[in-house]
């Protein structure tokens, strides 16, 4: 893919017909109907624009408007300008909406004179800054359509000047600079006055002021992301899975996802180690916190993602669970929108009650008649669910743990493979803590740590290796779209 500087003839047709449309605005607004009334606003026009400006006496009214409208598109931000100035002359009318959208609709290319364009791209080209992708996403956050895969920053600069922008905000491939600017880059001070010019000539300082406090508050030190891995059952072959990752590398969310790859069941531990190498190397000059989510249908519920290891091909490779807390989502519950309503009341209900007495353990009788437990977990108050024993492959209609949680809108599970009701209990009541429900697995995580402190507490923990966590926070759920294509 690649892109020319100079502009196309069909941008000038482009903006010659919104011309025309924007004059017959201004002639429905009255303007071409009263000569004070014309006056008033190019004195307007003169005074906000600083600069000469004049309309010649001997033309007809509808002249001096396409007159008013050529100049005013003669210079920088003018229309922009001119739309500001209608709003104050007919504040509220339909014209003025009319005349904001004519300006939205213009291509931004000439925003940017040929000269900036070239010495931008001196900056920017053969440059792949780190989370390149997600720079692009954000800077085009109001797109139609997600942005394509770019070869380098100067080709997604580049396209980001074809996206539509209003008077007074930041044009999209100016974002995108800002945010290359704000990274670890070479020509960091250089880039970052280039933005500053161009914003100080587009009139949009303040907005760039915005960009930078947000830049500088978005990830502050600690700040968590998040690598959430979804993990598909191939609809043609039992042992193969449709892996793919999502990057948190912005606040910004959902994240792009990766490349979705095919991957035998006895592989899935190794790509996943691939996975979150690269999440690390990506995340490198970044100090946040990291948590990692796998987005898991039924059939692997309990496959122990925990106890995976990292830097597999290592001589010392050490289970994720020691390094990252490990929570399991439900791909079922994520993929069905009907039981979302339900489980954003009841994650709301944890945050603002995540106490001991707000978890239910599920007894033997509660799956023996049938709707029972749906019947229990109809209480709202109730945000945690564990477990009598590991949710079967093939449960009973009417009689499914899993099933009635995730429909109830749980968005908190605990199981164990073996702990007996009693023992399960004393290690939710420690990790809960009374109040502490809603840092589950960030405790879990470090009371597998201190597996190896002997610490003393009122269970055997090595009980906590084995317990699964599923922790389903309905405000990042992600968007599963099947695929068509994947990777080998």
């Amino acid at each position: 893919m690649s892109h020319q500087v100079s502009a196309g003839l069909g941008r000038h047709e482009v903006a010659i017909g919104a011309h025309k449309a924007l004059v017959d605005v201004l002639v429905d607004a009255g303007f071409a109907d009263d000569r004070s009334v014309r006056s008033l606003m190019v004195s307007e026009l003169r005074q906000a624009l600083r600069q000469p400006f004049t309309v010649t006496d001997q033309l007809t009214a509808r002249d001096q408007l396409i007159e008013i409208v050529g100049v005013c598109s003669r210079i920088d931000e003018g229309l922009g300008v001119l739309v500001s100035v209608l709003e104050l002359m007919r504040p509220g009318s339909p014209e003025c909406l009319k005349a904001r959208r004519l300006i939205a609709a213009l291509p931004v290319h000439d925003l940017f004179p040929e000269p900036d364009l070239v010495m931008v791209k001196d900056l920017l080209e053969g440059l792949v800054p780190p989370a390149f992708p997600s720079l692009v996403q954000r800077a085009a956050r109001h797109a139609a359509q997600p942005p394509p895969r770019f070869e380098d920053a100067w080709v997604a600069f580049y396209y980001l000047t074809d996206l539509n922008t209003t008077p007074g905000e930041l044009p999209p491939a100016l974002v995108f600079a800002e945010l290359i600017a704000a990274g670890c880059l070479a020509d960091r001070p250089r880039l970052r006055e280039w933005v500053s010019d161009q914003a100080t000539r587009l009139r949009c300082d303040d907005a760039l002021r915005d960009l930078r406090a947000e830049a500088s508050n978005a990830l502050p030190e600690r700040e968590k992301l998040y690598l959430v891995i979804v993990i598909r059952q191939d609809q043609i072959e039992p042992d193969l899975y449709q892996v793919c990752g999502y990057r948190q590398d912005t606040p910004d969310w959902p994240p792009p996802c990766g490349d979705t790859v095919l991957v035998r069941d006895a592989d899935l531990e190794s790509h996943v180690d691939s996975l979150v190498a690269a999440s690390e190397e990506a995340w490198a000059g970044r100090a946040v916190d990291v948590a990692i989510e796998f987005v898991l249908p039924r059939k692997l519920v309990n496959t122990p993602v925990h106890l995976w290891s990292a830097e597999l091909r290592s001589d010392a490779p050490q289970p994720l669970s020691l390094s990252y807390p490990i929570v399991v989502r439900s791909l079922e519950r994520m993929a069905y929108p009907r039981w979302h309503r339900r489980w954003r009341v009841r994650w709301s209900e944890l945050q603002e009650h995540p106490t001991f007495d707000r978890v239910y353990f599920c007894e033997d009788k509660d799956t023996g008649e049938r709707n029972r437990l749906d019947g229990i977990l109809g209480d709202e108050r109730l945000v945690m669910l564990v477990f009598a024993g590991s949710p079967p492959s093939r449960p009973v209609p009417g009689q499914d743990q899993l099933h009635s949680a995730l429909s109830a809108g749980l968005p908190a599970l605990v199981w164990h493979p073996t702990a007996s009701s009693d023992v399960l209990r004393e290690v939710v009541a420690w990790l809960v803590d009374q109040d502490r429900l809603n840092d589950l697995p960030k405790r879990t995580q470090m009371s597998r740590q201190a597996v190896f402190r002997d610490q003393e507490v009122p269970f055997d923990l090595d009980l906590l290796r084995d317990l699964v966590i599923l922790w389903d926070d309905p405000r990042r759920v992600l968007f599963l779209a099947s695929s068509s294509s994947y990777s080998a």
